[in-house]
Formats: C-alpha cells, sequence, structure tokens
C-alpha cells in the first residue's frame, strides 16, 4: 500500500503557474472540488476548474458500479499531465494507488456516519415496517442492515443522489441508506431521518473525507495542497484505508471501520460480514487501539483478526462451513444461532413467501373458538394469522384449547400468553393426529396454509373428530425476490448444505434455479427437519437427503455439522444478528 507524503510540504505556491484541478461533472464532485479550489485560492495558488468524465460518469445513472469507477480517468489525467490535482471522495480512492501519485492533502473530514431516508418522514431502522423495503447497492450496508434487522427486504437501487431520492420518492423503497457527508454536502441533511450508529452500520473506510491527489514528483503541486491537509483526518483515514487493504477487500467488500483520535492514541473499530451477504450471514465486530504513530501496523493486526471470520484466504486462516438455510429470515434465527455455537455459518434466504389469506373465514372461525374441543396450528405462521384474527374479532384466544406441532409454534403462542395443551413429541402433523386426546364428535379447528395436504384433517375424522379447515396463509413457492439472492449464492460455490423446514422449501429451491445451477443445488447434501419434508426433498429430485432425529433446531444443526465435519473455524466470538 502506498503510503503518501505526511501532513503539509513547506513551500511556497508559485503565482505564474495555474494549477488545474480534475473533477467530475456531478453535482457532488463540483461541491467538493470547488471547496478545495476555494481553500487553494486562499492560499495565494491559481486554480482552474477541469471537469473530466469517469467510467461511472459514463453510465447509466441507476447502474452499481465498481472499485475505482470514479477514480481512475482523474488518475490517468495527472500521469499524462492534463490536470495536476484530483479531487476524490476517499471512500472512493482504491487501496493501491498509482506509485507516481500520491495523496497530498485530507480535507477535514465531515460526519461519517450513513443516513437513513425515508418515503414517510420519521422513521429509523427500529421502527421501519416488517418487510420493509430499503434500498441500497452497497454489501455493506446490506449485510449489516439485515443484521440488524433480517426481515426486511434489501434491493438494489443505484444512481447519484438525486437520482436515488427519486427512485424512493416515487415510491420504489420505503426507504434508502446514503451516506449524511454527501447529503450535507448537497444541502439535502434535511432528508435525514437517522443518522445510523457506527456500531449498528459502520462507515466505509475514508467516508466523509476528501482527498486530494496529485503526482508525486510535482513539487509545487504537492506543497500547494499540502497546506490543505488536516493531520486528525489523515491519521484516521490512512488507518482505514490499511485495514481496507490488509482485508483484501475494495469498496464493495462488506467490510466497514471506523477510526477516531483519543488524545495520543488511535482507536480502530471495525465490523465484516461472511460473504455471501443476505439474511442470516454472520457479522463479527473488533476494535484495536494503540499510538497514532502505529495506525498502520495496528489496522494491519485487526485485519489479520478478522479475516477468517470472513472466510476470506490467506496466511491463518480457516474458511467455516456454510449452511443455506431456507425458511424466511424471522423465523430462521433460532437455527442460525444454534448453527453458529457449533462453528457454522448460514446464509438464511426463503425459498418460499408467505402472503395473507382471506381474512372473513379466519375471522369467522375466532367466533368459535371458546366452544372448541382444540385448535390445531401445525406451523407458527398458521398461529400467528389466527391470533392476528382472534385480535381484528375481539375475541380471547386464551379461552381455547390449543395444539402445536413444533417448537417454532409453540414459542408463537407463548409469546401471546397461551400454552399449549398438546404438543406431540415427534413433532409432526403425523404424530399429533396419533396422540392427541379427542372423543368422538369432538370440534377441532385447524388452521393451516392452502397448499398443506389432506392426511391430518382425514385422520383426525377418522378418529371421530369433526373437523373444520381454514386458510390462514397462502404459500409461495420460490418467490421473484429470491431468485437472484439464491443464485449469488449457489453460484459462489461457498454453499455446503442445504436446510429444509417443509417440503414446499426443498421444491422452493428448485423452482428458483436456472438449470445449470439447479443440477448443483441437486448434488448439495439436503439436511431436512423432517421425514415429510425429506420424502418432498427426494421427490424433487435432491440426491443426498437425511433427516434430524427430532425437529428442533439443536437437533437439524447436529445434523448440519455431521455432514460438513468439524468446523474449520471457532465461532464468531461477539456476532451480531
Amino acid at each position: 500500500m502506498s503510503h503518501p507524503p505526511q501532513g503539509p510540504v513547506p513551500s511556497s505556491p508559485t503565482a505564474a503557474r495555474t494549477l488545474r484541478l480534475g473533477t467530475r461533472g456531478s453535482a457532488l464532485a463540483l461541491v467538493q472540488s470547488r471547496e478545495v479550489a476555494a481553500a487553494l485560492g486562499a492560499t495565494g495558488a491559481s486554480v482552474e476548474l477541469v471537469i473530466v468524465r469517469t467510467a461511472g460518469d459514463d453510465q447509466a445513472p441507476d447502474t452499481a458500479w465498481g472499485e475505482g469507477a470514479f477514480v481512475g480517468a482523474l488518475e490517468r489525467g495527472l500521469v499524462d499531465r492534463s490536470i495536476d490535482i484530483a479531487v476524490h471522495s476517499a471512500k472512493d480512492v482504491p487501496t493501491t494507488i498509482d506509485p507516481r501519485l500520491a495523496i497530498a492533502a485530507y480535507r477535514p473530514r465531515q460526519d461519517p456516519r450513513d443516513a437513513l431516508v425515508c418515503r414517510e418522514r420519521g422513521g429509523t431502522i427500529a421502527t421501519l415496517p416488517h418487510g420493509a423495503r430499503v434500498g441500497t447497492d452497497s454489501p455493506r450496508r446490506t449485510a449489516f442492515l439485515l443484521a440488524k434487522r433480517p426481515d426486511l427486504e434489501v434491493h438494489p437501487l443505484n444512481g447519484n443522489v438525486d437520482t436515488r431520492l427519486r427512485r424512493l420518492d416515487s415510491g420504489e423503497s420505503a426507504a434508502l441508506i446514503l451516506a449524511v457527508a454527501g447529503l450535507a454536502r448537497l444541502d439535502r441533511a434535511d432528508r435525514i431521518d437517522e443518522r445510523i450508529a457506527p456500531d449498528v452500520i459502520p462507515p466505509a473506510p475514508g467516508q466523509g473525507a476528501v482527498a486530494v491527489e496529485v503526482r508525486a514528483d510535482d513539487v509545487e503541486a504537492v506543497a500547494s495542497v499540502g497546506r490543505l491537509d488536516d493531520p486528525a483526518t489523515r491519521a484516521c483515514v490512512e488507518a482505514e484505508r490499511a485495514f481496507l487493504h490488509a482485508s483484501g477487500g475494495g469498496c464493495r467488500a462488506p467490510i466497514g471501520c471506523l477510526a477516531w483520535l483519543d488524545g495520543e492514541k488511535i482507536v480502530l473499530r471495525a465490523g465484516v460480514s461472511r460473504e455471501p451477504v443476505g439474511p442470516g450471514a454472520p457479522v463479527a465486530w473488533r476494535e484495536v487501539r494503540g499510538p497514532v504513530a502505529d495506525r498502520i501496523a495496528l489496522a494491519e493486526s485487526l485485519a489479520a483478526e478478522l479475516r477468517p471470520m470472513r472466510g476470506a484466504d490467506g496466511p491463518g486462516s480457516a474458511r467455516r462451513p456454510i449452511a443455506l438455510v431456507t425458511r424466511p429470515a424471522d423465523q430462521a434465527a433460532p437455527l442460525v444461532a444454534a448453527l453458529d455455537v457449533r462453528g457454522i455459518g448460514a446464509v438464511a434466504i426463503p425459498t418460499i413467501g408467505i402472503e395473507p389469506a382471506d381474512p372473513a373465514p379466519l375471522d369467522a372461525a375466532t367466533w368459535t373458538l371458546a366452544g372448541l374441543d382444540w385448535v390445531v396450528v401445525t406451523s407458527a405462521n398458521g398461529a400467528q394469522a389466527l391470533l392476528d384474527a382472534a385480535a381484528r374479532t375481539g375475541t380471547d384466544p386464551a379461552g381455547a384449547r390449543w395444539a402445536a406441532v413444533g417448537s417454532a409454534t409453540t414459542a408463537t403462542l407463548r409469546a401471546s400468553g397461551i400454552e399449549p395443551a398438546y404438543v406431540p413429541d415427534g413433532g409432526t402433523a403425523a404424530a399429533l393426529a396419533d396422540g392427541l386426546p379427542i372423543r368422538p364428535g369432538a370440534r377441532v379447528l385447524l388452521a393451516r396454509t392452502d397448499i398443506a395436504d389432506d392426511v391430518l384433517p382425514e385422520r383426525l375424522r377418522a378418529a371421530g373428530a369433526h373437523v373444520e379447515s381454514v386458510v390462514a396463509y397462502r404459500t409461495v413457492e420460490g418467490p421473484e425476490a429470491s431468485r437472484g439472492p439464491i443464485a449469488d449464492a449457489i453460484r459462489s460455490g461457498s454453499i455446503d448444505v442445504l436446510v429444509f423446514t417443509s417440503g414446499s422449501t426443498a421444491r422452493g429451491l428448485v423452482a428458483l434455479l436456472p438449470p445449470d445451477l439447479r443440477t448443483v443445488a441437486l448434488a448439495t447434501p439436503a439436511c431436512c427437519i423432517g421425514e415429510p419434508t425429506a420424502a418432498a426433498a427426494r421427490e424433487a429430485g435432491f440426491a443426498r437427503v437425511l433427516v434430524a432425529s427430532t425437529p428442533r433446531a439443536d437437533a437439524v444443526a447436529d445434523l448440519v455439522a455431521s455432514v460438513v465435519g468439524p468446523a474449520a473455524a471457532a465461532p464468531l466470538q461477539g456476532a451480531v444478528r
């Protein structure tokens, strides 16, 4: 990594020479460049702005860009001497720069945090509605936002600030994430609803700072620009860039960090995410503190500590096995946690979608709850839908006698103060049908998905019960929103095992993949929560299907661990979800 001159270089500007300052033509770039030009002018230097088109400018305004898209053309202008000075957002500058160039100044840093901007004003990450769409093209922002709120739907929303705000206001998204500094420089800070704490979403290295680059051998430009250098900003940004460089990541990596000075010490706090990014992908945080003069060594040691947690290759690194969990992220948390303590990473991407059913039949069913012998729910979704219907109709669900299948269903009822009267040991609908104590003529309400088979109601009727079956929710196999993330996860080659919690999740995965990736998935070990799920996975074409001993998160995690073998790395310490 190239380390530019430390601080200003004493010299006097030569009035006879006009320094050509290269800038992009975007609104934000011009604001930053004019501020630098004005500061240079205040020192007596003569400056001329030169508009330079970059690779990022030649893309459509809603296109995602890669590392260096806004920097390369300006650096080429420095090398070919068509310009003398280049102004960049420091976070866009690749960590390895041309040795013929140097960053002669970092301007005083503005607020480095990210901002949440909401279509309906006043929102925060904590208060966004369940499942709200949040726009960002940043893997870093995506990773840490989903670690905090795995229920949110993150979608690509690219372009410059005005383009993103316009797309937000048109209804494409409920919220988006932008840099506070960029909004402030464009006088759009009024759009900020929440300044996101750095320990929720760590900033990009260098975010909020402006880097001014020159030719290393241009003594006059180095001297003139060096007068604008802010030593505190330089120390912090150099530490952050050294961390990013040592981590082996670029500006598109799911890595964030922030450095600050504490007296004579520098503090560097970093967060990393395992790839591929998505709900359930673990994130980890670390912090180092030491003398400012040791900032590069501190940053490199911090990167070495965190590198194995990213699954990155390198000396001393180790790759954790990764399981693809195919249930909705908000229901995957217990399983993801159980996998994590066994040293197994998890990527949670739902292969089924849950949609509300017609509320009228469900609401009508709640009026009869108190007169029923049993209310049977076989999933957390069914339980929650029936509880919601009871709330709508003002019915007390605690007056009924409930039977529940599975720990997640039981937990949903208990969260509403209801203790199920019967939970089968086997954890399956068949076990419930065999063990539920019913008398002939018993009245049973069964709330479940629209695609459930008839085995359970038929067996209950065979035992003499009068069964009313009501659709509590609808299951969509292969939701379109998961198509891209699922394909990316399989294509990455990092998935060691698949986890299915229902037959619909297995069928949904197959439906989401193109033929070439489907072949890869069908050859991947499939760990199933129970025999009915395993039967559906076999029917879907999965070649190696295994079944957990019991339908509990810890048993499924044990099964996964037996498939992938001993974890290659210790579980993340202090992981955040």
